[in-house]
Parts: C-alpha cells; structure tokens; sequence
C-alpha cells in the first residue's frame, strides 16, 4: 500500500521529470488563506425588480459568469469576469452586500460602462493591472464568448483616486493580429511605469503568438515575435483534479520582475519558462537587431502554467495548473526545474489560478485601519477545467480568492534561503569593507600622527 501510494504521488507531481521540491516542515494545504468565495457571480443590480428584468432579458445568467483576474487598490478589490453572453459587468468590484452566491460584485466605475453599444465602454476585460500611480489599465479583448469580435480591442486607464478615465487607446489591427494566420487574443498584460509618461504596457497574444508593446509617451505599438511565444502540442491537453480539457493557447501568463527588468511569462500549453530583459525596451530599442533576446527553456515547468507575479527579492512566483499549486523560483538561482519548490498546494482551492498579484497592503490581513506596508499574495482560481467543459456544480464553491504574506509562503524554502545566502553574503562583504576602511583610517591617522611627531621633533631640533 505505502509503495503504491509512493508511485502514485510520484505520478501527480514528477511525472515529467525531476520531482518538484517540497517543503516538509509546512502545511501546503493552508498556505493561502481564503478571502471570498463564490458558489456562482451575481451583482448588484440596485433591485431586486432590476436583477429579474435582466434575468428575464438574458443579460444576466448566472451559469455563464467567470472569474478571471483580481487586484487591490487599498480596501477596493477588483474582479475581471470574462464576457459571454449573461454578463451584464465584465470589470468590477466585490462590494459589501452578499447574495447566495458570494459577495454581489458592483461594476466599475459605474454602470454606464458596461453597455457596449457603440464599443465607447468596456466589452471584455481579460486582464488587469494597477500601477504604483494609483492608475488601473484594463485589457479590453473585444471578444464576447472568447471569440466573437464586437468591437476592436483598447486599452483603459482610469485614476484610482478619483475614478476619471484617463485615456482610451485603440490597438491597431495590424497589432493585435497576426499577419499570416490572421488569429489574435489579446489575454494579458503587465505594466512597467518608470514615471507617469515613461509607461511601458506588455500585451500577450495568445492566439497570434506575440508579445506587443505599448509606449505611453507616444501611444505606438510594437509587435514581438519569437518561437518561444508558441504553443507546444505535447501539453495542449490539461487535468485539473481529474477532468480534462484541451487550450492550444500561446504566450499567456506573465510577470515583471522589479529587481532585473526581466519579463517573464509560458505559453498556457507548454511546460516552458521564458524571459526576455526589458532594458532595450525602456530605451525604446525593439527588433531582433536591438539586444532583444528571448531566454528561457521549454522544460523548466513539469506543468503547464498560467498566472505569475515576481516579489521584490526576485522571487517568481507561478501557478501550477496539474499540481494545482504555487511554486516559487529564484530569479537570482538557474531557472532549472530542480529550484522549483511548491509553496502551496490544494486539490479543493486551487483548481486553476488564473489571476496573482502581488500587493504591498492588503487590508483582509493587517485591518483596513492600520495598513502594514510588506508583501502580500492575492491569487484567483477559477476552475478553468469547468468553464471549458461547461459542467459546473453551482451548488458547490467554485471560485476564490486567496492571499498570504509573501515572507510567510517562502519561509525555510530554498527561495527564501538563497536570498538570505546572498543577504549574509553581501552583510559580510559589507563588513569587511568597513573593517577594511577601519584598518585603512586607522593606518592613515597612525602615519598622521607619526608624521605630526616627526615635525616636531625635527622643530624641536632646529631651535
């Protein structure tokens, strides 16, 4: 019995490759704590006259609302929910009212926003991310049901301070789509804002297999291509807890890491890990003859990946879609799958993480009144295996959201270790300096006061 259970544990973590590290002195199961949960979305509609007006209408069923990404503005949570026919809301947040599902989303700014009769307000938001401008960007796909075009596909950005939209940016045709193929997803995005102008947005065309480039300061667009952007077939076909499914989706999930500028990110059906340096980006540098370089290797992974988030030691966080776990990787160590180490893992909770931010409050933990600036995980798992399949139990929880403090998720992991090596290291370094410039001053000062000596007995001589 112990041996099978042995092969069978084997099976579900390493059955690719060398086994995932784990950490044995923590408990992954309730590594994330949950924050929200939903057994389906429903919405403040103002009324309940309202909410049966739009029952009866089909703007709302409540069998086709997913979740999709999730972020943290102080106490306001935002929720993406991917557009099918039955969403009235496609970018919202979890307001205090609760319904039978879970908490009643309200949309965002306000309900205006939400029409899309002349493609003037947001028809889907795949993808979300807040700048440390206090400015939200929303990916607007364009697609109902992940594949009707209803209007050309932008990107928002509105200030969190006052809730004024900003600015609209209509991404060309010839950007968001692939020349030869004709196929583009726009699915998502990470900001780097050096200043409020000097903004760089990386959009992920998951079916056109690109990595695009927006420049705020001119509002010109770049389309990257590289082999490492494609879908490996070998890994299109996915299980989460047992039910399978099958995405031949490119480049998908990515992250900015703050310490190198490096960007990260897989295509959804691979086993891939990749990275390209941002730097020639920053200098507005693009092209295969401008240092670009696409690194990485298509085995790092023993699953395929989705969402991910880097901290600000450098650790890389993604979402195991197979394990249905976390792991981390540090960015200053190989990215070799042997250095991946799970830091959370959960069969129930964590089926598909779609969504991961992270945040340096997040009121659920330390009490809106007394905010602790540090580190905190927010992820979304969506159970992206039932939307596929369209076989949800709305009777059951379906979807989450859960955060944890970055520090205690890495604690006595080999993530968090290198970087206390390289902090001892450093310290030490630093101390030998000091002792070296103390060594240096005390010499200096001895041959000062050797030479002060010198000249007086050499004055005393004279006279």
């Amino acid at each position: 019995m112990t041996r099978w259970l042995f092969m069978v544990a084997c099976l579900g973590i390493a059955c690719q490759g060398a086994i995932i590290r784990q950490n044995s002195a923590k408990n992954l199961e309730n590594s994330l704590n949950v924050i929200h949960e939903w057994k389906y979305i429903d919405y403040d509609f103002g009324s309940e006259e309202r909410r049966q007006a739009a029952i009866q209408s089909g703007e709302y069923d409540h069998t086709k609302n997913y979740p999709f990404d999730v972020d943290q503005w102080h106490d306001k949570t935002f929720v993406t929910i991917l557009k099918y026919d039955g969403v009235p809301s496609t970018l919202n947040m979890i307001s205090n009212k609760i319904g039978k599902g879970g908490r009643l989303l309200q949309p965002y700014p306000d309900w205006s926003w939400a029409e899309n009769k002349d493609c003037s307000g947001i028809v889907s938001a795949f993808k979300i991310a807040i700048d440390k401008f206090d400015r939200l960007w929303v990916l607007d796909s364009g697609l109902i049901n992940r594949t009707e075009p209803i209007c050309a596909p932008k990107l928002h950005v509105f200030d969190l301070k006052n809730t004024k939209h900003l600015k609209q940016i209509e991404i060309p045709h010839d950007i968001a789509v692939n020349a030869t193929t004709g196929k583009g997803g726009l699915v998502s995005l990470v900001v780097q804002a050096m200043d409020p102008m000097n903004t760089l947005v990386y959009i992920a065309d998951h079916k056109g297999d690109a990595l695009i480039v927006y420049q705020n300061s001119d509002d010109s667009f770049h389309r990257m291509t590289s082999n490492t952007f494609d879908y490996d077939p070998r890994y299109a076909k996915m299980t989460i807890n047992g039910e399978s499914f099958t995405l031949k989706n490119g480049i998908c999930g990515m992250a900015l890491s703050p310490v190198t500028n490096n960007l990260y990110y897989s295509p959804l059906a691979s086993h891939g890990l990749y990275y390209v340096n941002t730097e020639p980006f920053m200098k507005s540098q693009f092209g295969d003859n401008n240092n670009v370089q696409y690194e990485g290797s298509q085995d790092t992974l023993n699953t395929q990946s989705l969402a991910k988030a880097v901290s600000k030691d450098g650790v890389l966080f993604v979402g195991l879609v197979g394990n249905s776990a976390l792991g981390c990787l540090n960015e200053h160590q190989p990215l070799q799958r042997e250095n991946l180490e799970l830091v959370a893992q959960n069969e129930k909770t964590l089926q598909m993480i779609a969504g991961m931010k992270i945040k340096e409050e997040l009121p659920h933990f330390v009490g809106s009144n007394k905010p602790v600036k540090d580190e905190y995980m927010l992820v979304l798992s969506n159970k992206m295996q039932k939307i596929v399949n369209n076989d949800f139990n709305f009777n059951d929880v379906n979807f989450r959201i859960l955060g944890a403090n970055v520090k205690e998720l890495m604690r006595n992991t080999h993530c968090a270790n290198f970087n206390n090596k390289n902090n001892q290291k450093n310290n030490n370094q630093k101390n030998n300096n000091q002792n070296n410039n103390n060594q240096k001053n005390n010499n200096q000062k001895n041959n000062n006061q050797k030479n002060n000596n010198q000249k007086n007995n050499n004055q005393n001589t004279n006279n």
